[in-house]
């Protein structure tokens, strides 16, 4: 049963981080068109937007890395409904982990393979955001 929830979780995890980078990459490519554009002379105001924007784009990214375990969940037959397969992925991958939500016994060790990559992937988004802020300071590509 470990190797069956291992391949499992490296599946939704190829799926998560797939989907990570493509959210990244567009939001690189606009970053781009948005500095070369610009020559580096971008407002104070412009640079807010695009920093909210970014944040809100990688937000969804993580929405959809959310919805995905939701959706492996349900299909493992761990929770009742959407709502609560929501619910336990969403609390499960930020590692906030309320616990009143538990994973059957014979799937704990998925349940620790979506706060892993939960982490993995809040960490790329932070140096996303960070990249992108020295990146628009700089007025560089």
């Amino acid at each position: 049963m470990i190797w069956h929830q291992l391949l499992i979780a490296a599946g939704v995890m190829a799926i998560t981080f797939f989907i990570h980078a493509a959210m990244i990459t567009v939001a690189a490519m606009v970053l781009r068109k948005i500095v070369r554009h610009n020559r580096g002379h971008l407002t104070f105001l412009h640079d807010i937007l695009w920093m909210m924007l970014l944040s809100v784009w990688l937000l969804v990214a993580h929405s959809l890395a959310i919805a995905v375990w939701s959706g492996v969940y349900l299909v493992l037959d761990m929770v009742s409904d959407w709502e609560a397969a929501l619910y336990f992925a969403g609390a499960t991958y930020t590692t906030l982990g309320y616990g009143d939500v538990l994973a059957p016994q014979q799937w704990r060790i998925l349940t620790g393979a979506t706060a892993s990559n939960g982490l993995l992937l809040f960490g790329l988004s932070t140096a996303i955001l960070v990249d992108a802020s020295a990146r628009l300071r700089l007025g560089a590509n």
